[in-house]
């Protein structure tokens, strides 16, 4: 998944051939999230929330995205705030084009609200971005940097190349125009765990892989901590399961207790 939880490419996907063995699964997951571990002195108690995920589109018409997450805030001082994070985003499939929309709320009151374009030339070139705010302004992003689809599915062909440890620059709007660097740590296959019970038997066979990816800032330097972690486990179709997101003060797990398989587009 992309900050995804969950979340990609640096080559032109062909429509009719495409260049990576992975195919993501067009789904819905619902996960319950709550408290697996908070740093004292963080003036959190408690956390709780729910996460909502859904992937949809092919390598030819381009992948859309919806994603939620509301979580209720319990701080020592201040009471209890519930911040809700909606994002939609649509990714062309030659990973050239990205448009995300991104709304937050606190207490149910909308903070902040962007709207951000990112085109390349080529895969090769840089990617020339547009953020709308109050305000709007240009940005440009490396070469390298991959949108978070294209990053997934680069991440599920490195499971399946047997590869234990992959390190990628991406860019994914959540931090306005900044790229991150993501390395990854990818396990050894393993049993699916973690699915609900109307999926458990016809996704069982599945193969999956634990997967740890921590997420930098793009020049952060090598002896710095992470701006965030999400671990999972990673079905060879993109679903994941087991869940864990660390904010580094605090972390959740996330339960997958919903999942619903979407209809697949097929290329022409």
């Amino acid at each position: 998944m992309n900050r995804l939880i969950l979340s990609s490419a640096s080559f032109v996907v062909l429509c009719t051939a495409p260049a990576w063995a992975a195919t993501l699964a067009p789904h819905r997951a619902y996960y319950d999230l709550e408290m697996k571990r908070v740093e004292s002195g963080s003036n959190i108690t408690n956390v709780t929330g729910k996460l909502a995920f859904e992937i949809s589109g092919s390598s030819c018409d381009g992948y859309a995205i919806n994603y939620r997450i509301a979580n209720r805030v319990r701080y020592v001082e201040g009471g209890t705030q519930v911040v809700d994070i909606q994002m939609t985003s649509w990714e062309s499939g030659d990973g050239l084009q990205l448009d995300v929309t991104q709304k937050q709320f606190m207490d149910s009151r909308l903070t902040s609200e962007s709207r951000i374009k990112v085109t390349k030339d080529t895969a090769e070139s840089p990617g020339k971005g547009l953020i709308t705010k109050a305000d709007t302004k240009d940005f440009e992003t490396k070469a390298a940097a991959l949108f978070p689809t294209h990053y997934q599915l680069n991440l599920m062909d490195a499971a399946l190349r047997g590869e234990s440890r992959t390190v990628a620059t991406v860019y994914e709007g959540s931090e306005d125009e900044k790229s991150m660097r993501a390395i990854s740590f990818i396990g050894t296959k393993k049993p699916v765990t973690g699915l609900p019970q109307a999926e458990a038997g016809s996704l069982s066979q599945a193969t999956a892989w634990p997967v740890t990816v921590s997420y930098y800032a793009e020049d952060a330097r090598d002896d710095e901590q992470p701006l965030y972690q999400a671990s999972f486990l990673m079905l060879d179709n993109g679903i994941s399961t087991n869940l864990v997101l660390d904010y580094g003060n605090y972390a959740l797990s996330g339960k997958l207790t919903k999942l619903e398989l979407l209809k697949a587009d097929s290329c022409p």
